[in-house]
């Protein structure tokens, strides 16, 4: 760490000599440890290091970046020259600038250091689980390694903020087969810090392959409705960021295509649904600080269904006139219901269970449509047969509105903690 603030303080010399009137420097490092599973085997544990040094520098209020993955003297300099010439030819804007607030701070969370000895085992024990129980299970590639990241924060008006992160991760990407039969490939993933959990039952992995053992002979989906779906987690969550993407995040704010520009303090989904961005949960590996040099905090997105904040950083705030978010975005937490999946299941008479949502970005609207994959169809509060071939098709910001039940289990999978969610008004067709 010691070394990663010599760098940026080095870095905020450089740009004074060179000419600028404020700068910022984050200086980064990071190594991965990694178990790496393709092609049928496990591979030799491997070591990985990176050092990336971005740069920003401030003529008068114009401004100009540069980045340098090295920590070298002569490519700093050479990129801290790009940085001020750059800004010296940019336009000048009134809301360029640095975080008002001035903070100290460091910060530290995780193992920091790897345990090659128990990453082999978990890994190990996972395929022979599979092997055990689940045979007709084929992954194409499984991963877990440790990470440990350093960063630091530094800008010319006394900002220093530095952290260091340790965690463990692993994901597989696999098919389920029987004879000539393959069902779609299907994955999850997970971010973890204690190593007591086997690797099959984080982030709902179990679940995930028996789901997958049901898929390999799908049928084509027959008909057309509009009606209820029931959203995993994981398929909830992406779309949750297209939800913040699209009219929450500084883009939509800038060029005025959100639809809730005007919506802060008005209802804009179901009343009992409470959805908050925690970089600062001990329950995931959240930032501690956001990529503009503001300290993170926890923030209510939508509280009892009214919309309390955007996701706003400081430079869209200033143009827009509208409040700067105190959290960076991302570290999604829903709360929880008071509805069992298996009680939200037998609710519905006819529906869907969408384990995974394949499309394009949805329209400035929230309009989407696309590809239902990982799916099942509902019938009388059953769920009956795989399908494929499903189209849906919908709005964001209706389906906030139109959710009538959140289950009581959430799935944590080290990045955002999150349950399966009831929607109505989808429109569901085959191919």
């Amino acid at each position: 760490m010691e070394r990663n603030e010599t760098i940026a303080r080095n870095v905020l010399n450089y740009l004074r000599e060179a000419g600028a009137d404020q700068g910022v420097c984050v200086a980064g490092s990071g190594t991965k440890t990694e178990f790496y599973y393709e092609s049928g085997k496990l591979g030799m544990l491997r070591t990985v290091s990176n050092v990336s040094v971005s740069i920003k520098a401030l003529v008068g209020n114009r401004k100009g970046t540069a980045s340098v993955n090295s920590f070298e003297e002569v490519d700093l300099r050479r990129a801290v020259t790009e940085a001020v010439e750059a800004a010296r030819v940019s336009q000048d804007d009134p809301a360029e600038g640095l975080p008002e607030e001035i903070a100290v701070e460091s910060f530290e969370k995780g193992p920091l250091t790897p345990d090659s000895e128990v990453m082999l085992k978990l890994i190990t024990e996972f395929f022979d689980e599979l092997s055990e129980k689940y045979p007709a299970v084929s992954v194409d590639s499984a991963s877990i390694d440790h990470s440990v990241s350093e960063s630091v924060y530094c800008a010319t008006n006394g900002i220093c903020l530095t952290s260091r992160q340790g965690a463990y991760s692993f994901s597989p990407m696999f098919m389920c087969r029987e004879g000539e039969n393959t069902s779609s490939f299907n994955y999850y993933g997970a971010v973890f810090n204690e190593t007591e959990t086997p690797l099959i039952d984080l982030a709902g992995g179990r679940a995930t392959i028996e789901d997958s053992l049901k898929q390999i002979t799908p049928v084509p989906f027959a008909g057309k409705f509009t009606g209820d779906v029931i959203l995993t987690p994981s398929c909830f969550g992406s779309l949750l960021g297209s939800v913040e993407g699209n009219f929450l995040s500084d883009g939509a704010l800038l060029e005025g295509t959100s639809i809730w520009k005007d919506s802060v303090g008005t209802q804009v989904a179901a009343p009992f649904f409470h959805w908050s961005s925690r970089p600062r949960s001990e329950e995931i590996a959240g930032g501690y600080f956001t990529t503009e040099g503001y300290v993170a905090q926890n923030m209510d997105i939508i509280r009892d269904g009214v919309l309390k904040s955007f996701v706003l950083g400081r430079y869209a705030a200033k143009k827009t006139g509208l409040p700067r978010s105190v959290s960076g975005g991302g570290c999604y937490f829903v709360d929880a219901g008071d509805v069992s999946l298996n009680d939200m299941i037998s609710s519905v008479k006819q529906g869907l269970l969408v384990g995974r949502f394949s499309g394009g970005e949805p329209s400035s609207d929230g309009t989407f449509s696309g590809v239902a994959k990982n799916s099942f169809a509902i019938r009388d509060g059953k769920i009956c047969e795989a399908v494929n071939e499903v189209m849906i098709s919908g709005n964001l910001a209706s389906m906030l509105k139109d959710i009538s039940a959140i289950s009581c289990e959430r799935i944590n999978d080290g990045d955002s903690c999150l349950p399966w969610v009831k929607v109505g008004g989808v429109t569901v067709s085959g191919q």
